[in-house]
């Protein structure tokens, strides 16, 4: 669990860095802010009482996603190399084989770290943002209920079906039961899909979402996405979400919605 002074810390170092290289970093504060237990997800190094270097690792059942930053002047001394092996050696050592570094496409020292490291690209993901537009507005016929623990096999299936992952990697991401802010997505009275969204700061993001393959075509996604900018609107919130570019459909759709891109993020496999 991190502490309120080194939370504080991470928020300081990252807007510096994301000040100084132009970028917008992945460092996943929502699950930043909820870490449990004993286990060491994050990794930093400090001088005196300065913050000089994080790395966080996020799993997603049996695969890692790492990210991390340097203070611009302490760059090439060593310290993101030292951070990352120790992360990447301690998820393997758990048995997380798939890890994932990841650096903004824009930014230049991170994208030559990624590639000092024993990697090889993997995929991108454009972050997208939603900019006001002649959005229609939402039908009724498509509605979100909040999801519940009785809700759990459907979401890992869901996910499994969504995310190239079997069904035992989609349940060890449920450890502790449904995660909040997920909705359960109802075309009448029928489960059709699933998705989250996470509060970050003045930002509304949305994770995991996965239409039921048979329902789709319907309109469905269109309909939930405008519901959920609609409501995420009326708190004064901006919306934001993650495509993969191989995923063109998703990608046309939520450009029809309003969604444009504000920036991209490439992921390097670690090599086993």
């Amino acid at each position: 669990m991190l502490g309120q002074k080194t939370l504080h810390d991470i928020k300081l170092l990252q807007e510096e860095v994301e000040k100084h290289d132009e970028i917008n970093l992945k460092l996943n504060w929502d699950m930043l802010q909820k870490r449990e237990g004993d286990e060491q997800h994050d990794f930093v190094y400090y001088d005196k009482d300065e913050l000089i270097a994080f790395v966080g690792t996020y799993r997603f059942g049996n695969k890692a996603e790492v990210c991390g930053m340097v203070k611009p002047i302490e760059r090439r001394k060593g310290h993101a190399t030292r951070l990352i092996l120790e992360a990447v050696a301690q998820l393997k050592a758990a048995g997380i084989n798939h890890v994932l570094v990841n650096a903004p496409a824009k930014s230049v020292s991170g994208q030559s770290f990624a590639k000092s490291l024993p990697t090889a690209y993997s995929f991108s993901e454009h972050q997208m943002k939603w900019h006001p537009n002649k959005m229609k507005s939402a039908t009724g016929e498509v509605a979100l209920s909040e999801a519940s623990d009785t809700d759990l096999a459907y979401i890992i299936k869901l996910d499994a079906l969504g995310f190239d992952m079997s069904e035992a990697e989609a349940g060890s991401m449920y450890k502790s039961g449904v995660e909040e802010g997920t909705y359960i997505i109802y075309a009448g009275e029928v489960k059709a899909g699933k998705l989250r969204i996470v509060d970050e700061r003045n930002e509304s993001w949305i994770y995991g979402f996965v239409v039921t393959p048979a329902m789709q075509g319907r309109g469905i996604g269109r309909s939930v996405l405008q519901q959920v900018v609609e409501r995420e609107r009326a708190k004064g919130r901006d919306i934001h979400l993650e495509v993969a570019l191989e995923n063109p459909r998703a990608l046309k759709l939520y450009t029809s919605v309003g969604f444009i891109e504000t920036g991209t993020q490439d992921y390097f496999l670690f090599k086993e």
